[in-house]
């Protein structure tokens, strides 16, 4: 009974500790979520920052391209004025050429009527050099204008060389901006997917969090039950131990009666042939005989039962000592009148069975038998069979 106890107090303990190591683990790994849960909402708002960041600068670069684009239309429309313009100089710059060379030949093919007109020298010479005065002026303005024209025609150059190289910067800014706009679509992309995989996560450790929630319930209603068994068997295990020093106190008593009615016994077999000496020598002088009977122990056939159901004594026996204290009786029959533990008898008091009682302890000449049922008190001298 006791290793019993011991095994299942063991076992109690051991199944303790499994569930305090198991709600250990399932406290840390609920620490461990629960800190993995703040830091995804940290990143979560970081990511929510850049992704603001990048829609903003994406906003921007999209108005820097319409802007670029209005001054590239601007510098388009610019360049084919510009391309209109150096065409009509080039065309004035013809027909400037053309003039000359009118007025060469005009200068050169002078008719001899006029040459042969009857006219003063002075005359002459000063219409000659009002002509050449005119002609040079004309040179001159011609001059200029070509000047200005090419002066105009090279500013016409640089510019378009100018708008040239900022139409290429422009081209190359706007590469750039779709290579920019591209990557920052590619990256909120990435980082959608990358939102969507924190939000499925999320969900995922809040099942986890739930589900671990619900076993650290059911763990704690079972350590509660645990608990309450725990104190249930210790009260049981204590009333065992009150009941053990009981039994240990009630066989020491019957020990101690036992060792007594053996004293008394041994004490009676020795005084048993003086007592029939006496006896013999009052016959013979003719006093009143007084016969004690005398006490046969034969033990039972192998296999035979009494009316009980179990082996007993084949003559009376008698009870020598009542224990009311502790609920035993010591009867005068033992191994020898075939006697063993567990054995069922019936007192009587002359022919009227008044108790039973059951074998406990047994000796070579005396027995201790508890109390099971009574109808009367039992007494010293009722007979046992």
């Amino acid at each position: 009974m006791e290793q019993r106890v011991k095994l299942i107090i063991a076992g109690l303990v051991i199944f303790t500790l499994v569930c305090l190591v198991l709600f250990m683990q399932t406290f840390s790994v609920r620490q461990g979520l629960i800190r993995e849960r703040d830091d995804l909402k940290v990143e979560n708002k970081v990511l929510n920052t850049k992704v603001d960041k990048l829609n903003s600068a994406i906003r921007s670069y999209e108005t820097k391209i319409t802007s670029l684009n209005q001054d590239l239309e601007g510098i388009s429309a610019q360049r084919e004025d510009l391309e209109k313009k150096y065409a009509a100089l080039a065309k004035e710059k013809e027909e400037l050429e053309e003039k000359l060379k009118e007025q060469a030949s005009r200068q050169v093919a002078i008719t001899p009527q006029e040459v042969t007109a009857p006219q003063t020298p002075d005359e002459y010479w000063a219409e000659i050099l009002k002509t050449k005065e005119e002609l040079e002026l004309q040179l001159n303005s011609l001059r200029s204008d070509f000047k200005s024209l090419k002066i105009n025609n090279e500013q016409l150059q640089r510019e378009k060389e100018s708008f040239g190289l900022d139409l290429n910067n422009l081209k190359r800014e706007n590469e750039d901006l779709k290579r920019q706009i591209d990557y920052s679509q590619k990256l909120m992309n990435s980082i959608a997917q990358e939102l969507v995989r924190e939000k499925n996560d999320k969900v995922q450790i809040q099942n986890n969090y739930k589900t671990v929630k619900g076993e650290n319930s059911l763990l704690t209603r079972q350590v509660q039950s645990l608990n309450s068994r725990k104190i249930n068997l210790d009260k049981k295990i204590q009333e065992l131990e009150e009941s053990k020093e009981t039994l240990g106190r009630r066989i020491s008593e019957m020990e101690k009666m036992l060792t007594g009615g053996v004293a008394q016994l041994s004490d009676l077999q020795q005084q048993l042939p003086e007592i029939k000496s006496d006896a013999k020598t009052e016959v013979a002088k003719g006093r009143d005989s007084v016969e004690l009977p005398a006490i046969v122990v034969r033990p039972f056939p192998e296999g035979a039962v009494n009316k009980a159901g179990s082996a007993g004594a084949s003559a009376p026996s008698k009870i020598v000592a009542v224990n009311r204290d502790n609920g035993f009786v010591i009867i005068d029959a033992g191994q020898e009148a075939g006697l063993s533990v567990g054995d069922a008898l019936k007192v009587y008091r002359g022919d009227k069975p008044i108790a039973s009682i059951e074998v406990i302890q047994v000796r070579r000449n005396i027995s201790a038998c508890d109390l099971k049922r009574e109808a009367e008190a039992v007494r010293i001298g009722d007979a046992v069979r």
